[in-house]
């Protein structure tokens, strides 16, 4: 447990971790052994970090913070043809485009004065606040960005959607159920139990 949280990186920052020479592969200590995480993660892409669910059940904010911290479209995309030329066995699948919610990327409360001030321990809970920005708009263009890439031929979103943000915009969920569901959607636990799409 890391307490308190680190400080949130910029997005340069983010970029740097992520654009390190991962071996994307298991220690070799493993040898030749079956890991099934591995086989989850393979050929994901880790796209941001931090929730402002603050879930008592989760420790995702304790150990990431509760604002979010993205990385830029370019790193993503690098990392998705980085996967595609240089990791055995792709087949044109990326697994997820995600983190800790898969549908929170670059959102954040629309003033930052605001931001440095608040208390509350959720920005989605009991309501969604006023003052959260839930833009779904970045994301749509990185999904359509990264499934128009030469050599990628489906991407699905495996990290879980909360679905009280996602139905603020019915664009990102066709986008969503159209292009990058692979039979099931996975809802974050956090979500409330009810949640209802703007006609």
């Amino acid at each position: 447990m890391a307490d308190p949280p680190p400080i949130p990186l910029t997005t340069e920052e983010m970029d740097f971790v992520y654009g390190l020479p991962y071996a994307r592969n298991p220690h070799p200590a493993y040898g030749d052994a079956h890991i099934p995480a591995w086989e989850m993660i393979k050929y994901s892409v880790n796209i941001m970090r931090g929730c402002f669910g603050g879930c008592t059940f989760c420790s995702i904010t304790e150990h990431e913070g509760r604002i979010i911290q993205s990385r830029s479209e370019e790193s993503i995309l690098h990392e998705i043809e980085e996967i595609r030329d240089k990791t055995p066995g792709f087949t044109g699948h990326i697994s997820d485009l995600g983190g800790p919610t898969a549908n929170m990327y670059r959102l954040s409360c629309k003033d930052p004065k605001i931001e440095r001030s608040c208390r509350k321990l959720s920005c989605v809970f009991p309501d969604i606040c006023e003052n959260l920005n839930t833009d779904h708009s970045h994301l749509i263009q990185l999904y359509r960005k990264a499934r128009a890439l030469p050599g990628v031929k489906k991407i699905n979103i495996q990290s879980g959607l909360r679905y009280d943000l996602a139905v603020r915009s019915p664009e990102y969920i066709k986008e969503l159920v159209q292009h990058h569901v692979g039979g099931y959607l996975k809802i974050a636990r956090n979500t409330p139990r009810t949640a209802r799409c703007p006609r």
